[in-house]
């Protein structure tokens, strides 16, 4: 009998470790996880809303359309700078709005330089490419601090364990320190995710909205120099 016993208790340590394994699914580890799994979620959400607005938005026609430039043509070619403005105040395109500043600026000062009127379209293409460059850096931000939720999780399972198995007596403490460090470790895997998710689409996107710049910056340099120079015809016709 004596001999018997050592058997017996590792036959039901066997049981009891088969059990615990066939209890554990993806929701069982989530939730034991812990609350760290609250702003993980949060994250994951916020970095796939971003991602499908970025889709929908950083392409070719929020910067210029084929349409937009042949409709521009005539202004240019008529010397209707005032038909140019009205049509122009209208459309949704970067390329459009960076000719309406420079229409604006160009009625409030008649007689402004080339260079003045360049400094202008230069500023307005700024701050569009930088509200381009702002969508895609929302989603870096997502891509770093989700790995960093995870490990804040994983530390303090990994503390909750250590203090549990310090208040337990029972011979089995190892197993339970097992369990608990793998049930922490679920927070840093699911940061993980998250955060190398978001990174391979920021990268994308950030390759995107450089491709938009250089489609701005070419289409506005010639919009913006046929303004200076139809501004300079004017002033010799007058």
């Amino acid at each position: 009998m004596a001999a018997a016993l050592p058997a017996v208790a590792q036959t039901d340590q066997n049981d009891t470790v088969l059990a615990m394994a066939h209890d554990t699914t993806v929701l069982s580890m989530l939730q034991a996880a812990g609350w760290v799994m609250i702003p993980l979620a949060l994250a994951s959400i916020v970095a796939f809303t971003l991602i499908i607005y970025c889709f929908f938005t950083l392409t070719a026609r929020s910067i210029t359309t084929p349409e937009l430039l042949e409709r521009m043509e005539p202004f240019f070619e008529n010397e209707d700078l005032e038909g140019l403005a009205s049509y122009v105040a209208d459309r949704p395109q970067a390329v459009a709005r960076i000719v309406d500043r420079t229409l604006q600026f160009i009625e409030r000062r008649p007689d402004a330089d080339a260079e003045s009127i360049r400094a202008v379209a230069e500023t307005e293409g700024s701050r569009v490419a930088a509200a381009l460059n702002q969508r895609v850096l929302y989603i870096m931000d997502v891509g770093v601090l989700a790995p960093m939720l995870g490990l804040f999780g994983t530390v303090v399972g990994i503390l909750n364990s250590f203090g549990h198995i310090a208040q337990e007596a029972s011979p089995m403490r190892t197993m339970l320190l097992a369990g608990g460090v793998s049930q922490a470790l679920v927070s840093t895997s699911a940061g993980l995710i998250v955060g190398i998710t978001a990174m391979a689409f920021y990268a994308y996107f950030r390759g995107r909205v450089g491709l938009l710049i250089s489609l701005l910056e070419a289409d506005a340099t010639l919009l913006v120099q046929e303004l200076v120079l139809l501004c300079r015809r004017h002033r010799v016709a007058s």
